[in-house]
């Protein structure tokens, strides 16, 4: 994305608002909630069409869902169609039924699909797993979220192998561990036949320790089902000890500060730098909402 119409800081405080009156606010209607992420999500899909401050977005236009079909991914469509759907609903007089808490939590789950959409933009550009320090700041986002993104990516590239991965494990925090060994049960039979060494991986053993060595440590490398069953397992009983560092962003973005900014001016890093810092605008640290 080159962002040289959506800027970041200028909707910093329209977007503060927004997920303040949503997701902080006591005593927000249900109805209250919905319109507010309704209005959030023309934000976002302002950036994911890079659009400037003067141009009209109205969810169920036409002309933008027509862009919003250009991008090629049914996810984003959805959400986009779906979340315009309920916010009219909330916004008008029209519709007078009550407004239940799983309309709340199926908005909620569209508006995750459209911070998935930017990310899997990104990586549709960037490949998951050619730069680790995107992957570790990646990591930082809230699971739901990892797995709407890994399991699209997945879907578009199931030989990923750093993709196949994390989406275990991501499984793993975002539902349960049960979730995450019948996914790998499901794809036994691939993945046993998937080395967990990949090509450019093996190329680089070669290339330190030898052809022979290399060749040596490929073959006494688990495959792909064995290594995500043992780092499931192994993630798991930590989990267990230590419970989950976070779950949303109230409990991440502390840690985000710290840790999830990039360094480097690469069109790469800035372009992933400018999303992650999108994703987290608004958001609040949990010690302040106590």
């Amino acid at each position: 994305m080159s962002e040289n119409n959506f800027n970041n800081e200028s909707y910093r405080a329209l977007v503060s608002d927004l997920i303040n009156d949503a997701f902080y606010l006591k005593g927000t209607s249900r109805r209250g909630v919905i319109a507010k992420i309704r209005q959030y999500a023309e934000v976002v899909v302002r950036r994911i069409l890079d659009l400037s401050p003067n141009e009209t977005v109205e969810l169920g236009n036409g002309k933008l869902q027509h862009k919003i079909k250009e991008k090629n991914n049914p996810l984003l469509l959805r959400a986009v169609k779906d979340i315009n759907k309920i916010g009219s609903e909330c916004t008008h007089t029209k519709s007078i039924r009550e407004i239940s808490e799983d309309d709340v939590t199926n908005t909620i789950n569209r508006l995750f699909e459209l911070y998935a959409s930017i990310l899997i933009e990104y990586f549709t550009k960037y490949e998951f797993g050619t730069n680790l320090q995107v992957v570790s700041s990646f990591s930082i986002l809230p699971p739901i979220i990892r797995y709407i993104t890994l399991n699209y990516l997945y879907d578009k590239n199931p030989n990923n192998l750093m993709v196949i991965d994390k989406l275990a494990l991501v499984l793993l925090k975002a539902l349960n561990k049960d979730a995450a060994i019948n996914w790998l049960e499901e794809r036994k039979e691939v993945l046993e036949k998937t080395p967990s060494v990949s090509p450019d991986a093996h190329k680089a053993l070669i290339e330190n320790f030898g052809e022979e060595c290399a060749n040596l440590l490929c073959e006494n490398a688990p495959n792909m089902y064995e290594l995500c069953v043992e780092r499931v397992n192994s993630v798991a009983n930590a989990l267990d000890k230590r419970g989950i560092l976070y779950d949303d962003f109230e409990s991440a973005i502390t840690i985000y500060q710290k840790n999830g900014i990039i360094s480097g001016s690469s069109p790469e890093i800035k372009e992933f730098n400018s999303i992650m810092e999108f994703l987290y605008l608004g958001r609040k640290p949990q010690y302040e909402l106590n």
